[in-house]
């Protein structure tokens, strides 16, 4: 019978790393575990973070509407890497402070509507698609490996098959975005739907 293959796990990219420097595998990344172990799994997650920060089609929300709470407060998701205003809010010049949006323009962090905005959010490793664990693993491995022996001479793992990994998962995102020159491109589209 075969063998059902499943993504690749937080547990799996922190064995990568061990195994990228002869280490040998650990059962689970969760307790008392050491310490090989312990930082290979903070660089993971911190992989993880780096990589989300591009804004992909997995970790993105669209047109979003960020209601006032009961101080009038625009509060931000927990986990909200970077945001930007849409839509009719598109002009309003609203930073991230905190946990809170910020009317740079009003000196205010009151609000008395709803505000449209996109966001990119940070997700956990298994709530990623399989091209961005496999970058993360690879990437994690590389750093990993260098940090720990302090030279990729030994690694399994070198700069290309890192730019590759990056190159199918920026790939990916472009075929799940339907994305080309013509249309993914905001200059491009104003010349080609410009008015005489």
């Amino acid at each position: 019978m075969a063998t059902l293959l499943t993504p690749t796990t937080e547990l799996e990219a922190v064995n990568v790393c061990l195994s990228n420097i002869g280490e040998s595998p650990v059962s689970t990344i969760t307790g008392d575990i050491p310490v090989d172990a312990a930082l290979a799994k903070d660089l993971v997650r911190q992989v993880t973070r780096e990589t989300q920060l591009y804004g992909m089609y997995w970790n993105t929300e669209i047109d979003y509407d960020l209601i006032p709470d009961a101080n009038n407060n625009l509060v931000l998701p927990a986990n909200i890497l970077s945001i930007d205003t849409t839509g009719d809010d598109k002009n309003k010049d609203l930073v991230a402070r905190g946990r809170l949006m910020y009317d740079r323009r009003n000196h205010t962090y009151l609000f008395d509507t709803k505000v449209r905005v996109n966001m990119v959010v940070a997700l956990s490793f298994e709530e990623t698609p399989e091209s961005c664990r496999r970058y993360v693993s690879i990437r994690s491995a590389r750093i990993y490996q260098e940090r720990v022996m302090g030279s990729a001479a030994v690694s399994s793992f070198n700069t290309a098959d890192e730019r590759a990994a990056k190159a199918l998962l920026l790939a990916e995102n472009m075929e799940v975005e339907d994305q080309n020159m013509l249309t993914g491109n905001r200059a491009v589209a104003r010349i080609l739907v410009r008015n005489n």
